[in-house]
């Protein structure tokens, strides 16, 4: 991720949630929203998977990382766990298809990876394990991923996105991402007071697109 739409850790650790309380990432949040119509995009319920066309999960793979990226801990789930590989597959299926390639092969070397040093797929790996594989790869060390640095930059925005756009896009489940982050839900109005951010305010769980998107 480009230091303009966020922070990370240094050194390849990932994001506890608790830091995107007090990062870039609560006051830029809104940047991290897809560009696309929603008026031309498929419904998120009937997308398939369009990760897992060789015969490896890579939905899985992706779960694994997101959750590591931002792992559950007293405060909630982690983003894979919040939809962040639902709403992956829906922009890869979509507006951003350019990427499919990249996430393919690169989440495939990865579980080879996996299998290789551990002899079972990274899903399956303890945090530890799969926290090293990541640092090697966000390093461009995973000799076996070239450009793994530009791989992991990727994934790591996208996995953000899933966490912290509108519920329409097929992540941010039951809200848990606006929820980490205070913001309330989409309102029609700002009041003054609102606009003190003061106290946190309720959360309203109102997605952009209407009410049958406000938690899935």
């Amino acid at each position: 991720m480009s230091k303009e739409s966020g922070q990370r850790p240094p050194g390849g650790r990932p994001m506890k949630r608790r830091d995107l309380l007090g990062t870039g990432v609560k006051a830029g949040a809104m940047a991290l929203i897809p560009l696309v119509d929603a008026c031309t995009s498929t419904p998120k319920q009937a997308l398939p998977s369009v990760m897992t066309p060789l015969g490896y999960d890579n939905d899985k793979v992706l779960t694994a990382i997101a959750n590591r990226i931002v792992p559950p801990d007293e405060l909630g789930p982690g983003a894979g766990d919040a939809g962040a590989t639902h709403y992956i597959n829906h922009s890869l299926a979509e507006w951003n298809q350019g990427d499919l390639p990249l996430l393919r092969t690169g989440l495939t070397a990865i579980n080879e990876v996996a299998f290789k040093r551990h002899s079972i797929e990274f899903a399956s790996l303890t945090p530890a394990q799969q926290d090293g594989i990541l640092t090697e790869l966000e390093m461009d060390q995973l000799l076996q991923v070239p450009n793994g640095a530009v791989l992991f930059n990727r994934l790591y925005r996208l996995i953000l996105e899933g966490l912290l756009s509108d519920p329409y896009y097929g992540g941010n489940r039951a809200f848990i991402g606006w929820d980490l982050i205070g913001y309330p839900g989409a309102v029609l109005v700002s009041t003054p007071e609102m606009q003190k951010m003061r106290v946190r305010m309720e959360p309203l769980h109102t997605s952009g697109y209407g009410a049958e998107h406000d938690g899935h």
